[in-house]
């Protein structure tokens, strides 16, 4: 019996460590760490005291609003601006209505990030923007095929086109599940668009990505391409009907193609055979 009891009592004190064990690291793995949260998430739109970008400068940002109301923005900034809040309708019209993702980030965390943004965060890392004004027609022309998908990515990830569309790539089977880009440069600038494609942080983009994110080249020729989109111009309603009528015009040939076929096999098989039977 005390045998039984002293076996029962190592068990248990065993099972005990391994929990206390398991919490710590648990703790240790998920410890919320404000910069690099920043780097993945904010970066690509924001700068702390490099001036306003896609988004604004956040240098100050902790003095400037009520910390309740910067939590809640950061939490849910749609709900905010829906909701009429003057200062989020203010910036949301600024920043050319660009939507800001909703981040799952509890309180905790994002006092830890305001607290970060409050202290100045990391040293900026400055890194060599090629504008697309520089870009060649071939620049552009890979860039198209990175998009549309007839080139792949070097690192595997999925084309644009799978989920966007730009300029006249609507009408060749470009993806609707994401917004349509031709404006894209105008509406980001060229030194916000290569940060944007270089951290990609869109809640259905950055999972995909991260692990196969774009080369410096592929992100130059993307948005040289879009440049060119963009400089284009939207495709005009003139366009849009041209192609209608060249869609209806190619139905009734390939209509008309299977009409003489059917009919030139239906006159052979008529025509009487050497015995005089039809």
């Amino acid at each position: 019996m005390n045998r039984e009891s002293l076996t029962f009592g190592r068990c248990f004190r065993f099972a005990r460590l391994v929990l206390v064990a398991s919490t710590v690291a648990s703790s240790w793995s998920f410890a919320f760490d404000a910069a690099e949260t920043f780097e993945k998430k904010c970066s690509s739109c924001h700068s702390i005291g490099g001036g306003d970008d896609v988004g604004p400068d956040l240098k100050g940002v902790t003095e400037r609003r009520d910390s309740k109301w910067l939590i809640r923005f950061i939490q849910e900034s749609q709900t905010i601006i829906q909701s009429g809040d003057p200062v989020a309708v203010e910036l949301f019209n600024k920043f050319r209505q660009k939507k800001m993702p909703d981040n799952d980030l509890a309180e905790a965390e994002v006092l830890q990030l305001l607290e970060f943004i409050k202290a100045g965060g990391a040293p900026t890392k400055t890194s060599e923007n090629k504008s697309a004004l520089k870009a060649t027609p071939n620049d552009v022309e890979l860039g198209k095929n990175l998009f549309s998908g007839s080139m792949r990515l070097s690192k595997g990830g999925p084309s644009c086109v799978s989920c966007h569309t730009a300029g006249q790539l609507q009408y060749l089977g470009g993806g609707s599940l994401g917004p349509d880009l031709t404006q894209a440069y105008s509406n980001y600038n060229d030194t916000g668009l290569s940060k944007v494609l270089t951290k990609i942080t869109f809640p259905t983009m950055a999972e995909i990505y991260a692990a196969k994110p774009l080369t410096n080249d592929e992100v130059f020729q993307i948005k040289a391409f879009l440049y060119s989109v963009d400089k284009t111009g939207p495709v005009t309603a003139g366009y849009q009907k041209k192609f209608l009528f060249l869609g209806i015009l190619g139905l009734f040939v390939g209509l008309g193609v299977i009409d003489f076929s059917w009919r030139s096999r239906r006159r052979k098989s008529s025509r009487p055979t050497a015995g005089g039977k039809s």
